[in-house]
Order: C-alpha cells, then structure tokens, then sequence
C-alpha cells in the first residue's frame, strides 16, 4: 500500500495518456513506476532496517525470481516494434491474471516461517510468516 499511494499520480497520468491514444507513454509511465518501486522504494526500506532494526526480512523464493524475469521479457517483446494492438494488451492481461493466480495458489515453503526472538513485538516466540 506504501508504494501505492506515492506512484498513484503517475499511474492516472499513464492512464490518461492511454484514454487519448498515446499507449507508447502511458506503457512507459506504468514501467518506469514498477522500476523505480524496484530499485528505489525497496533498498530504501532495507536500508532504513539497518538503520532501524524493525525485523524487515526480504527472503526471495525462485517463483519471484522467475515472474520478474518473465515479466522483463514480455515487456521488451511488447516495446520492441514500438506499437501495439489489442491482442497484445489481451496477451499482456492474460499475463498478469496467469501471474496473479499463481502468487494466490503458491504454496508457502516451511522455511518461509522464522521464530521471532521471546518477547519481540508483543509476541513470544511465536510462528510468524515473513511472505
């Protein structure tokens, strides 16, 4: 939600952009949110655990690792004759259903759970998922 509500004008503005038949911006606008979410907002938060020990874990299984890299090549399929149609934005959805149903289906590993330390956020000892 943190990253949401700070990239909401620009996800209107990629919208708007599409609406008046410039899809090329609005695309680019919608990726340029996703890389700076990536590579800014997510080091950031890290960096403030070192700084500020809250118990931020970031633990990547290989299903992450491999929806990335599925989404970076179908973006680049999508840019590179530098149009698109219809089929292509269906293409695109269907992606991101196919990737949605995965992540809601995707079964949690047993190490995805950790023993937070007795008496750590009101809690003691307690299972605590970190997903």
């Amino acid at each position: 939600m943190l990253s949401l509500v700070a990239e909401l004008p620009e996800v209107v503005n990629g919208v708007q952009f599409a609406l008046q038949n410039n899809v090329n911006l609005g695309i680019e606008i919608g990726c340029s949110t996703a890389i700076q979410v990536c590579l800014v907002q997510i080091p950031v938060l890290v960096l403030i655990n070192i700084i500020y020990p809250m118990g931020f874990y970031m633990v990547f299984n290989d299903i992450h690792l491999w929806a990335v890299i599925f989404s970076v090549v179908i973006i680049n399929y999508i840019f590179q004759d530098g149009k698109s149609d219809y089929f292509q934005g269906s293409i695109v959805v269907f992606i991101y259903i196919l990737l949605m149903c995965m992540y809601l289906f995707m079964l949690t590993p047993d190490h995805a759970l950790c023993r937070t330390e007795s008496g750590s956020n009101g809690r003691n000892g307690t299972d605590v998922s970190i997903y």
